[in-house]
C-alpha cells in the first residue's frame, strides 16, 4: 500500500519508541555520509536520557520511525530554541515528513513564547536548504559554518499582525524567493532578512537585521515603520543620530508613541508622543560606547533601538551595532621559540576604521618581557586601510605582554583624536609559566604546553605549541538532569591564575541560572611535563539540600592512533581508518584511560578518575559525575580528569602511570583474521576455529575468501545479518610452519591478511643426554647445549644445517668477547662473561604450557650465583622450548631474586649469534625498513642496525630463512655485524624485590619469512606467554 503523509502522525519520543529511533538511524546512514554507525535500542535510551532537548518530535507511519526532530535551547546565543538534529528516513523521504517536523518545532517554539529558532547544517546539504527556507529559515553568510535563523516565532507572537496570521497561513501565503544561497540584502555594512506574505489586498512585509536578531522595519497595507542606522560599525564618543520612519496609509490618524532604548554599550534616551496622518520622520542622537569584549559572529550583537506603541499595540524595532574605535593595534609575531635575550622581530599591525587618511603616533611602553629596538612610531594610513610595522626587539624574559597604550590619531582635515588599547602577545618558553588573556580567550602556558579557555563558552584546548596536531578539547562542562546548555553561552564570573613551584593553575568560576545557588569552579593545573590536572569543585550555596545532581564533561579529539581498554586488552588503532567516537563500544571500556599516538609522534593521554563515568555524548566522549546529595554549603571536589601531552610516548606507559600497574595487556587490532582467541598454535588433522572480526561496533558486511593448502573457502555476509565476526573451519593437513590467507571484499573496502600458524604434529619431542651435552630433537629441528660448554643453546639445526655461530667445545676470545660462547643465550649486564662461568649451570628437560593451552618441550638451564659479590643469591633460569614437527624455538627467562637486597633497573641481554652457511661472508640479516638498504652481509665491514620489532636472517648458500621476533616489551633491540660475528641483541630492564619472580617474554624464532607489512602475525607471535 502506498504512503501518503495522511498517514504521518507527529508524536513526543518515550522510551517505547527508543527501538524504532534504532532502527530508523541504523537505516538512514546514507543520509550522513554512509558511515557504519550501529545504534542499538540502550544507545537511544541512554541518549535521549542524557539529553538537552526541552522535546523529541518523531513521525510515525503505523509502528515505524519515520523521523526524527529535537528541540532544545541554543547553545551558542541567548533568545533561541534551536534543532539539534533532524533526519528523515530515506524510505519515507519525499512524503514532506521534515516539513511537518519542522513547523512543529516552530509550533512550539512560539507556544513556548521563544523569539527564535536556530539550525545548524552543511554547505553540501543543498538537498534540505529550500525546506529550511520555506520554513522561514535564513541562510547566515558566515565562513566558518552553516548557520540559519528563523524568526517566524516572533513574527507569530506580534500582536499587531495577529489578525492577519489568524485568517492566513503564514506557509501558504509566504511570498520568498528560495535561492540555495546564503542570503543578504546588505545596506550600509548592515544585513537585512526579509519576510513578505501576501493575501489578496492584505500583505505583511518584516525586515530583520541580522547581527542584532531584531526588527528594523515592519509594513503592510495599513503603514509602514522602520528604523535607519547610518552605518553598522560606529566610532565610539562621537555623535550619531538614528532615523525613524512612520507612514500612515490608513483613513484614521495612528496615535505613536516612541521611546528609545539605551543599553551598556548605547546612551538613547528619549521619548515622544504624535500623531501620524500622512508620513512621520524624526532623528534621534546616539552616542556609542566600547564594550568589554568586541562583538562575535556567534552571539546577539549590543544594539540600538525604540519601544513604540501604535495605538496602544506594542511593536520593538532595534539593529545590531558594531562599536569601533579610530583603529585597531595588534602585536604578532612569527618566530615560534622565543628565548631569553634572543632577538627577533615582532610585528605592529595597525587599521583605520576612519573613512580618510590619518597619520598615527605610537609609543611602545618599556616593559618587563620585550625591549623595543625603536619605541617610536609614527605612521600614514589611508582611509580604512591597513600596515603591518616590523619592529626588531629583544625578549628580557619569556611571559606575557599585557600594556595599555594610547595611540594618537590625526586626521587629514587636521582633526585629532585618540583611543587607547592594549597590547598583548605571548612569548611562551620552557621553565616560564604564565597566564593571560586576550578579548576572546584565557590562556595559560608552562613551558611549551597550554590551556586555552573560550570566553563565550567555556570550551578549552589543551595541546602544546610544538604539536603536529589538534588539541584536546573539553567542551562546555552542564549540569544535570536533564542536562542545560547554559554554560555555552555564558562567561565566567571569574578567573584566577595562580602560579605554584610546580605547575601554574587556571581557575574559573560559572553560577548557574538552570541549577539555582549552584556554582561550578574549574581547576586546570599545568606542569611543565605537559600534563594537566583538571578538577571540579561543586558548590552548594543555597540553604537547601540539592539530591541527584550530575556534571558531564564532554571531551573531543581526533581517534588517529587510538589505544583504549577493552574486553581484557588494549584496543589499537593501527589502521589507516580513523575510527568514529560512535565506532567505540563506550560500555566495554575496561579501565580508567585511553591514549591517541600520530605517526609523527605526538601523543595526547587521557584518564578519569574512578568516580567518573566514560560514555558517548553525541559525536563526542564524554565524563560524567553522579552527585547523589550535595548538602548546603557544601562543597564536593571531583576528579583530577588527567590530559597527558606527549608526556608518554606509548600506551603502556601511560597506563603505568595512570594505574600504577605494569601489567602487560594484550593489543587488539581494530580487524583482525586469526585463530579462535588469536592462537597461533594448531593440531594436525583437527579442525580450528577461525575468523575475520572487527572489534569494532559498526556491522561487517562482504565477502570473505580463505585459501588454505589446497582448499578455498567462500562465505558471505550481509549487513542485515548484524554481525561482527565471520567464521570459518579448517583442517591442517600436515605439521610445520603454515599460513592461512584471506581476503575481504566490501563494497567500500578491501582487505588481505595472513594467519601465521605453528601446526604441530604428531611425533614426540625427543630431548636426550650424552655426557654434558643435552639436546632436543622435534623431528623437523633439533638444538643443543653444555653445562660444560657455556651456558646457553650453542647448537641449532634444520636438516643437519647449523645456523648457530659457536666454538664448542672451549669458549675463547672473538672479535670484541672472551671468552665467547656464541649460541643463544641470557646474561645479565653487570656480570662478565669471565664470572658467568664460575658460576654452575644444571640443565633438565622441561615441559611449560602456554597462554593457550598448548604444550612446548625443551630445556631449562638454572645458573646459581654464588660467587658473584652483586648477583649472589639471585637464579637465571634460561628455557628453550619447541613443538613437535614444527621448526620453532621459544627462549625465555625467568629471575628468582634471593639476593637479600633490592634490585634497580637491571638489565637482562639476550645474546644470538649465526652463521647459516658454511662461512660467515654468506649469512645476512635483514630488517624492516624505511630506507633502500634492506640485507647485509656478516664479515666483512662493521654495521650497528637499530631497533626493530623482528628480523630475517638467511645465507646465500641456503634457501630456507629464519625469522627472529623480539619481545614487545623489551628496553631495546638491535643486531651486530662485524668481519668476526653476526650478532640479533635485546634487552630487558628489570627491578625486583628479594623474594620476587620476574619473567622475561619469550623470543620466537622460526623458519620461515614473516611479511615486514604483517603486523597481526608479529602481535601474535608476541603474545605467546607460558606459565
Amino acid at each position: 500500500m502506498k504512503t501518503t503523509l495522511q498517514q504521518v502522525k507527529i508524536v513526543e519520543y518515550h522510551e517505547g519508541l527508543a527501538k524504532g529511533i534504532a532502527k530508523m538511524w541504523n537505516e538512514s546512514r546514507e543520509n550522513w555520509g554512509g558511515d557504519s554507525t550501529v545504534t542499538t535500542e540502550q544507545d537511544v535510551k541512554d541518549k535521549e536520557a542524557n539529553s538537552t532537548n526541552l522535546h523529541l518530535f518523531l513521525a510515525m507511519i503505523g509502528d515505524e520511525v519515520a523521523g526524527y526532530c529535537g528541540l532544545s535551547e541554543y547553545r551558542e546565543d541567548e533568545g533561541a530554541l534551536y534543532i539539534p538534529l533532524l533526519n528523515v528516513h530515506p524510505k519515507y523521504q519525499g512524503l514532506k515528513i521534515g516539513k511537518q517536523l519542522v513547523l512543529k518545532a516552530i509550533e512550539k517554539t512560539v507556544e513556548l513564547q521563544w523569539p527564535r529558532l536556530d539550525l545548524f547544517t552543511w554547505p553540501g546539504n543543498t538537498k534540505a536548504v529550500p525546506l529550511y527556507k520555506k520554513c522561514g529559515f535564513f541562510w547566515e553568510d558566515r565562513d566558518d559554518t552553516v548557520h540559519l535563523m528563523n524568526f517566524i516565532p516572533m513574527v507569530l507572537q506580534i500582536e499587531m499582525l495577529k489578525p492577519f496570521f489568524e485568517k492566513h497561513d503564514w506557509y501558504e501565503t509566504s511570498q520568498r524567493l528560495i535561492e540555495i544561497k546564503p542570503d543578504a540584502l546588505k545596506v550600509n555594512d548592515h544585513t537585512y532578512y526579509e519576510y513578505k506574505w501576501e493575501a489578496g489586498e492584505e500583505f505583511v512585509r518584516i525586515q530583520f537585521e541580522r547581527t542584532g536578531r531584531g526588527i528594523r522595519l515592519i509594513e503592510t497595507q495599513d503603514y509602514l515603520v522602520q528604523m535607519i542606522l547610518p552605518e553598522f560599525k560606529l566610532l565610539e564618543n562621537e555623535d550619531h543620530y538614528v532615523s525613524y520612519h512612520v507612514e500612515n496609509r490608513s483613513k484614521e490618524p495612528i496615535e505613536v508613541s516612541l521611546k528609545g532604548v539605551s543599553s551598556p554599550i548605547a546612551e538613547h534616551n528619549f521619548e515622544d508622543t504624535f500623531l501620524v496622518e500622512n508620513k512621520w520622520m524624526r532623528d534621534y542622537p546616539v552616542k556609542i560606547s566600547m564594550p568589554e569584549s568586541k562583538p562575535g559572529p556567534w552571539k546577539t550583537h549590543p544594539t540600538i533601538g525604540a519601544d513604540f506603541k501604535l495605538n496602544k499595540q506594542d511593536l520593538s524595532l532595534k539593529m545590531g551595532v558594531y562599536p569601533k574605535q579610530a583603529g585597531k593595534v595588534n602585536l604578532g609575531s612569527v618566530k615560534k621559540n622565543w628565548r631569553p635575550h634572543s632577538k627577533g622581530t615582532v610585528y605592529l599591525d595597525l587599521e583605520s576604521q576612519v573613512g580618510e587618511d590619518s597619520t598615527w603616533t605610537v609609543k611602545l611602553p618599556e616593559n618587563k618581557v620585550i625591549c623595543w629596538e625603536k619605541s617610536d612610531v609614527i605612521e600614514r594610513i589611508s582611509a580604512k586601510g591597513r600596515t603591518s610595522i616590523p619592529i626588531p626587539a629583544q625578549l628580557l624574559k619569556n611571559g606575557f605582554l599585557s600594556e595599555e597604550i594610547v595611540i594618537e590619531v590625526e586626521w587629514e582635515n587636521g582633526h585629532q583624536t585618540s583611543f587607547t588599547t592594549t597590547l598583548r602577545c605571548a612569548f611562551p618558553g620552557f621553565g616560564a609559566k604564565f597566564g593571560g588573556e586576550t578579548d576572546e580567550h584565557w590562556f595559560g602556558y608552562n613551558g611549551p604546553h597550554f590551556v586555552e579557555i573560550e570566553k563565550r563558552n567555556h570550551m578549552v584546548k589543551i595541546g602544546s605549541t610544538a604539536f603536529s596536531r589538534d588539541p584536546i578539547s573539553l567542551f562546555t562542562p552542564k549540569f544535570g538532569k536533564p542536562y542545560s546548555e547554559e554554560f555555552s553561552k555564558k562567561e565566567a564570573s571569574c578567573i584566577e591564575f595562580i602560579e605554584l613551584p610546580e605547575a601554574l593553575v587556571i581557575k574559573t568560576s560559572l553560577v548557574s541560572e538552570a541549577f539555582p545557588s549552584i556554582l561550578l569552579n574549574s581547576y586546570f593545573k599545568l606542569y611543565g611535563e605537559g600534563l594537566v590536572e583538571v578538577k571540579h569543585e561543586v558548590v552548594n550555596k543555597g540553604i537547601d539540600d540539592k539530591k541527584r545532581l550530575s556534571l558531564i564533561q564532554p571531551v573531543f579529539t581526533n581517534f588517529e592512533g587510538l589505544a583504549v581498554p577493552q574486553n581484557n586488552g588494549v584496543l589499537i588503532g593501527n589502521e589507516s581508518l580513523v575510527p568514529f567516537v560512535e565506532y567505540i563500544d563506550d560500555r566495554a571500556i575496561s579501565e580508567r584511560w585511553m591514549f591517541i599516538g600520530t605517526a609523527k609522534g605526538d601523543t595526547i593521554g587521557l584518564a578519569w578518575p574512578e568516580n567518573a563515568t566514560v560514555r558517548k555524548d553525541d559525536w563526542r566522549m564524554a565524563l560524567e559525575y553522579e552527585m547523589d546529595l550535595l548538602q548546603a554549603q557544601e562543597e564536593l571536589c571531583l576528579g583530577p580528569i588527567q590530559v597527558g601531552i606527549n608526556v608518554s610516548n606509548h600506551w603502556s606507559n601511560w597506563r603505568e602511570f595512570i594505574t600504577g600497574e605494569d601489567v602487560e595487556l594484550k593489543e587488539l587490532p581494530l580487524f583482525a583474521f586469526e585463530k579462535a582467541k588469536g592462537d597461533v598454535v594448531s593440531t594436525l588433522g583437527v579442525k580450528e576455529d577461525y575468523s575475520f572480526k572487527s572489534m569494532m561496533t559498526p556491522y561487517i558486511h562482504g565477502r570473505l575468501t580463505v585459501q588454505h593448502e589446497d582448499e578455498t573457502l567462500v562465505k558471505e555476509v550481509l549487513k542485515d545479518e548484524s554481525v561482527t565476526h565471520v567464521n570459518v573451519q579448517l583442517e591442517h593437513c600436515s605439521p610445520g610452519v603454515r599460513w592461512v590467507s584471506g581476503e575481504f571484499i566490501a563494497k567500500s573496502q578491501t582487505a588481505r591478511m595472513d594467519s601465521l600458524q605453528f601446526v604441530k604434529g604428531n611425533r614426540d619431542v625427543k630431548i636426550g643426554q650424552n655426557d654434558d651435552i643435552w639436546s632436543v630433537d622435534n623431528g623437523v629441528i633439533s638444538f643443543k647445549v653444555s653445562s660444560d660448554y657455556h651456558p646457553g643453546i650453542y647448537s641449532l639445526s634444520l636438516s643437519g644445517n647449523e645456523a648457530l655461530d659457536h666454538q664448542y667445545p672451549t669458549p675463547g676470545p672473538r672479535a670484541w668477547w672472551n671468552p665467547w660462547g656464541g649460541g643463544i643465550a641470557y646474561s645479565f649486564r653487570n656480570v662478565s662473561a669471565y664470572s658467568m662461568l664460575k658460576e654452575k649451570t644444571t640443565i633438565e628437560s622441561v615441559t611449560k604450557v602456554d597462554h593457550n593451552g598448548h604444550h612446548w618441550s625443551g630445556l631449562s638451564l638454572t645458573t646459581e650465583f654464588k660467587q658473584h659479590e652483586t648477583m649472589k643469591g639471585v637464579i637465571l633460569r634460561q628455557f628453550a622450548l619447541t613443538l613437535p614437527e614444527v621448526p620453532v624455538l621459544a627462549v625465555y627467562a625467568e629471575i628468582h631474586q634471593h639476593s637479600g637486597q633490592t634490585i634497580d633497573k637491571e638489565i637482562l641481554d639476550l645474546d644470538a649469534f649465526f652463521k647459516l652457511g658454511e662461512t660467515l661472508q654468506s649469512s645476512y640479516i635483514s630488517l624492516p625498513t624505511e630506507g633502500i638498504f634492506h640485507k647485509y652481509y656478516a664479515g666483512s665491514e662493521e654495521f650497528v642496525l637499530r631497533d626493530t620489532p623482528f628480523v630475517k636472517l638467511g645465507s646465500d648458500e641456503r634457501k630456507e630463512m629464519m625469522t627472529f621476533v623480539h619481545p614487545a616489551d623489551r628496553k631495546m633491540s638491535e643486531a651486530y655485524i662485524n668481519q668476526d660475528a653476526l650478532l640479533v641483541a635485546s634487552s630487558k630492564e628489570w627491578s625486583a624485590s628479594t623474594g620476587e619472580i620476574i619473567k622475561i617474554d619469550p623470543s620466537i624464532l622460526f623458519y620461515g619469512e614473516l611479511k615486514d607489512t604483517d603486523t597481526q602475525s608479529l602481535k601474535t607471535l608476541q603474545n605467546i606467554k607460558f606459565s
